[in-house]
């Protein structure tokens, strides 16, 4: 610390000097000047590293720490410290075709000390690391690479402001790389991955040549793909494996196939899954029957993250094999091809070596799992009687409970009606079943045929914050209208009319029964259903539509056999009064339904959410009072209660919800840090809130958090403090009273301090204020004299909010 402070004194000497005795000014890169001054505690080199046996040239880029000084990983999580960012100019002659990953994996640790990252896990490097990413062939043996490391350096006490440090990368003279052809490079469509492909030395004899080539499959970050493998078989829950083939050809004899070491996944489960964890790469020989032959190779794989996979794919290589000695003298070109195609005759992999880590196959990771491979795998008619059996007992899960019990009404109000309207109406709910699972279906192929860059998985929406807020707005107004709050104009979706039970059910109440009861189901995931979903991973469009339809039929299927015999459900009792109090009953179900919603929202949106449904109470209560006394309502009453909702819902998620922060506050705020930060001649602006304060939001929504403003602050280098009042605060207290205040809101300037003069008097805005009282203010105070020459750890916690 105090070798920071000296150092900063001493810059600040330095560039007085040389204004002869002004302003102490930021130069044109003030970080820069402060890191000459103070010495920068890390080095960073970078160099092109040759490919070996064919692979690809990468990019290393080192940095070097010095003794107690870490910097964070390229995937620190958003929320703490800033993560590493390596990035490779526009203009550069070569580019990285690939993730950068390092020689070591950070330390990670969860921090327990800091009130605002409590829980977080902290990944850090110290030391010396390394970071490599494959590079695209260059088209001249001197092009470079030219790009930027940007860190933030921190230790124990203090944090440096993050830094951003060039290199330019040259090839590396240490090493000659081995004589191979330039890589061909290719991105197939609707994957996350990039193959790469080139020969190597030509080995043989002259008569008989025998030329290397070597496939890698390079995953995008947070994608992985599946061992290599001599079989396309999976067992259910595996992905796709990896594997090769040489098509029908009389050009060239395949001599060797062998896959290079993989590492293993991060998770038991994707182990057991057959995943394996960066690329996947094949070493192939091929021995030419044809001078100037042409040979297709073909490559299938899978792509998949944690969440969501892309369907199987199929890369086919036409390659011009090479002539004489030259490597470079072939030819390579990509075209697309079927992963069934691939699977028909796939190459056997040769044997690892002795003394060689065996590749992880599909029969080593199906050993995670109880030690034996799997049984035979399912067939699709075994899955698609699994899905209907699942389909049946999805009716009696707890998510469909309250929908069914509206079913159960309808099948009270059919009767006496005949044979065939019963059987219209069930129908009828049938198909709003369907149509939600196809709907679904096609969000979980969405990638497969071009709708969309990845696919759902059952049950995902639910992980969308706005699909359960709408959701739990829908089924709140369908608890209300249960209650008599007001009536849904549906025939048949069982509610009153001028105080009497309905009772003749209508297409379209039968209709969106169905699609609530189906909608509703999806949280839940019953017996079979499990394995169904899993096999559909890697299967086609046309399986997976099947499969869904297939679990669809099972949920229908008891509403379909009351349709043919009404006769089974001749124990409910004739309609009457009764009707009226199991609806409330219901009403009061679907109340807990939503606070069984709200179990899926994080505490951010409580409060927005909560008052949205106070909006959609009244909105309701407004109907249902003309309903009461008119029967009917008109349009424009409907049009009233819809801009009633909106109009409370829109302003609960503007002034409650959580905000999008423009500007980086530091926080938490105490006079000390103030009185340091205008000492070292910094322009210093203070926002006084609490949570509880919604003058404190609105101001903040409006006139604070705005482009311009952020804007005004960036150009003058003001430091933004953010003094939360919420929980109360002594020493906010004491600061607001020294400022002629007791209450809040309030916005406090406090100018930089000149060299030699006093400190000025804050600019201090009360109460409601403006976006142009704001820049006005900012325009007042002027910039800071220079930036602070360090940043505590604590507070660049708060600062910092990732890439």
């Amino acid at each position: 610390m105090e070798r920071l402070r000296a150092g900063f004194v001493r810059l600040c000497g330095l560039v007085v000097a040389g204004l002869a005795g002004g302003l102490c000014q930021a130069a044109d890169d003030p970080l820069a000047a402060i890191n000459a001054a103070l010495g920068n505690p890390v080095q960073v080199e970078a160099v092109i590293e040759p490919g070996k046996a064919g692979g690809p040239d990468s990019l290393a880029v080192t940095a070097s720490l010095e003794p107690g000084w870490h910097l964070y990983s390229l995937t620190q999580k958003p929320g703490g410290p800033r993560p590493t960012t390596i990035t490779i100019a526009a203009d550069s002659p070569r580019q990285v075709v690939g993730s950068f990953k390092p020689d070591t994996p950070p330390d990670s640790h969860a921090v327990d000390d800091i009130p605002s990252w409590k829980g977080l896990v902290v990944e850090e490097h110290a030391g010396h690391v390394t970071w490599r990413a494959p590079l695209a062939p260059a088209e001249s043996s001197a092009a470079e690479v030219r790009g930027s490391v940007t860190l933030q350096l921190c230790r124990d006490s203090a944090c440096l402001p993050p830094d951003t440090i060039r290199f330019t990368a040259l090839p590396s003279a240490a090493a000659a790389p081995d004589a191979a052809s330039p890589l061909a490079t290719h991105q197939p469509d609707r994957t996350h991955a990039q193959i790469t492909a080139g020969f190597g030395a030509r080995q043989g004899t002259d008569e008989k040549p025998v030329w290397p080539l070597r496939l890698t499959i390079e995953p995008e970050s947070g994608w992985h793909a599946y061992a290599p493998a001599s079989s396309a078989a999976s067992q259910v829950g595996q992905g796709k494996p990896t594997i090769v083939a040489l098509a029908e050809t009389q050009a060239a004899t395949l001599v060797s196939a062998a896959a290079g070491k993989t590492q293993p996944p991060h998770s038991e489960e994707l182990k057991a899954a057959g995943a394996v964890e960066g690329p996947v790469s094949f070493d192939l020989a091929l021995a030419p029957a044809d001078a100037g032959g042409v040979v297709d190779v073909l490559l299938g794989f899978q792509t998949c993250s944690d969440t969501t996979c892309d369907p199987p794919a199929g890369v086919r290589l036409t390659l011009k094999l090479p002539q004489g000695d030259d490597p470079a003298t072939g030819g390579i070109e990509f075209g697309d091809a079927r992963y069934a195609e691939v699977a028909k005759s796939p190459a056997s992999l040769a044997a690892p070596s002795a003394g060689v880590d065996d590749p992880p196959t599909l029969a080593a990771a199906q050993s995670v799992i109880g030690g034996q491979p799997s049984s035979t795998p399912l067939t699709l008619p075994a899955v698609l009687l699994m899905g209907l059996a699942g389909g049946l007992i999805l009716n009696l899960m707890p998510c469909v409970l309250p929908v069914l019990g509206l079913k159960l009404m309808s099948f009270a109000q059919q009767s006496g009606r005949a044979r065939r309207e019963v059987f219209e109406m069930n129908l009828w709910y049938c198909a709003g079943l369907y149509a939600v699972f196809f709907a679904l279906a096609t969000a979980s192929v969405a990638a497969n045929i071009g709708l969309g860059k990845s696919n759902l998985a059952w049950g995902e929406q639910f992980t969308s914050a706005s699909f359960n807020i709408a959701m739990l707005g829908i089924v709140f107004a369908f608890g209300l209208s249960f209650l008599g709050i007001w009536e849904l104009p549906i025939p048949g979706f069982i509610g009153e009319q001028a105080g009497h039970v309905q009772t003749r059910e209508g297409p379209m109440g039968a209709f969106l029964k169905g699609v609530l009861s189906t909608v509703l189901a999806t949280p839940c995931s019953g017996p079979f259903l499990g394995p169904v979903f899993g096999f559909t991973l890697t299967q086609s469009t046309a399986v997976t539509y099947a499969v869904f339809g297939a679990i669809a039929t099972g949920m229908a299927l008891p509403y379909i056999l009351v349709g043919l015999f009404p006769g089974l459900v001749k124990f409910l009792p004739k309609p009457g009064a009764w009707m009226g109090t199991f609806k409330e009953v219901l009403g009061f179900v679907m109340l807990g339904t939503v606070v069984y919603l709200f179990t899926f929202l994080g505490s951010q949106w409580f409060v927005p959410t909560l008052a949205m449904l106070i909006g959609i109470w009244m909105a309701c209560w407004w109907v249902g009072r003309a309903q009461e006394r008119q029967g009917a309502v008109g349009f424009g009453r409907w049009v009233q209660g819809a801009a009633l909702a909106t109009a409370i819902g829109t302003a609960a998620f503007m002034f409650l919800g959580p905000v999008k922060k423009l500007i980086e506050w530091e926080q938490p705020f105490t006079r000390a840090r103030l009185a340091e930060l205008r000492e070292q001649g910094s322009t210093v602006m203070v926002d006084f809130s609490a949570d509880w304060c919604p003058t404190c939001k609105f101001n903040l929504a409006t006139a604070i958090e705005t482009n311009r403003v952020k804007a005004a602050v960036e150009k003058n280098r003001v430091v933004p403090v953010l003094a939360d009042w919420t929980d109360g605060s002594l020493e906010i207290k004491q600061m607001l009273e020294s400022l002629q205040s007791k209450s809040i809101p309030l916005l406090a300037i406090f100018p930089a301090a000149k060299p030699g003069s006093p400190l000025p008097e804050p600019i201090v805005l009360r109460d409601l204020i403006t976006e142009s009282q704001v820049l006005e203010a900012l325009d007042r105070a002027g910039p800071s004299c220079c930036p602070p020459p360090e940043i505590r750890a604590a507070s660049a916690g708060a600062t910092t909010t990732g890439r």
